[in-house]
């Protein structure tokens, strides 16, 4: 099964996503400019050792010139990309290009810290260029503690960790047979949850927001975003993650504790609950979700 080593979240300015971050209760460390020069970026460290990456183009980079997500990141689109850690990304490369999917890598990258580490890793991209369904993967070639540890405040939180990306697809069964090829992923079943045509594939952190034509699958209408919602999103940034989830082992402490939406039914049952960090920037893109 895959286990998420992050998730990333973009936007024009660092400084506004940190601080609409800190508005809800998500406190987040400046982790420096990328190697390219284009990018920077901040970590919100989770209990599990995941985290969400919070990137900008540098101040004096235009969003389109960003070499990480530029359409994402002029678009102010938050989800942008999710990432899984691979002991050797040659290798899961080679298993890529044997499941029939296309790679751009291995490719090193790097960051300088605000204490002047320098942190490297290296990493493949898989599928198209405009296609964001795959995770892309990592695999640490410094101490993957330079990389990211837990944050100090939210170690005795609620939250544990991330649990799932909700990938916005044209249609749910072909991005399923493409994550069962490459990955295994189970058959997803119909849910409750934040989106009208939503599924989620059982055991796995994963699920789909659909953008076809059809009835409703899920009941919780003042959570959902509609069809009309998705598509535009995949019209304009292709296929893709439109929206995290962060898996609270207290929902109760979790609403006490963070600005949360209201709180609604989950899952293929509707017996968990879920609700988004109460945000303009988050809303519809960031949430918690009940274990």
């Amino acid at each position: 099964m895959l286990t998420i080593d992050h998730v990333a979240f973009g936007g024009s300015e660092l400084d506004h996503l940190r601080t609409a971050a800190a508005d809800v209760g998500l406190p987040s460390e400046y982790g420096g400019p990328h190697g390219n020069g284009t990018t920077h970026m901040a970590v919100v460290g989770l209990p599990d050792g995941s985290y969400i990456e919070f990137i900008a183009p540098t101040e004096d980079t235009s969003p389109d010139d960003a070499d990480f997500w530029s359409a994402h990141l002029a678009a102010d689109a938050g989800p942008a990309g999710w990432c899984i850690e691979v002991s050797n990304v040659a290798a899961s490369a080679k298993t890529a290009i044997d499941s029939g999917v296309r790679v751009d890598g291995p490719h090193e990258a790097s960051r300088v810290s605000p204490d002047g580490t320098r942190i490297e890793w290296d990493m493949c991209f898989e599928g198209p260029t405009d296609d964001g369904r795959l995770p892309f993967v990592i695999a640490d070639r410094t101490p993957r503690s330079y990389r990211t540890t837990p944050n100090l405040d939210l170690v005795d939180s609620p939250l544990v960790g991330t649990a799932l990306v909700v990938l916005a697809v044209e249609k749910t069964d072909r991005t399923a047979s493409l994550l069962t090829r490459r990955h295994r992923l189970p058959t997803p079943i119909a849910a409750d949850g934040p989106f009208d045509r939503f599924s989620i594939c059982p055991g796995a952190p994963v699920a789909y927001a659909e953008t076809g034509d059809g009835e409703n699958q899920s009941s919780t209408a003042q959570m959902q975003a509609g069809t009309d919602d998705i598509a535009s999103r995949v019209d304009s940034l292709g296929e893709g993650p439109c929206a995290y989830f962060l898996a609270a082992d207290d929902f109760e402490a979790a609403t006490e504790q963070f600005s949360l939406t209201d709180v609604q039914s989950f899952g293929p049952d509707g017996d968990r609950r879920a609700a988004w960090f109460d945000h303009g920037v988050f809303r519809g893109r960031l949430g918690v979700v009940e274990l």
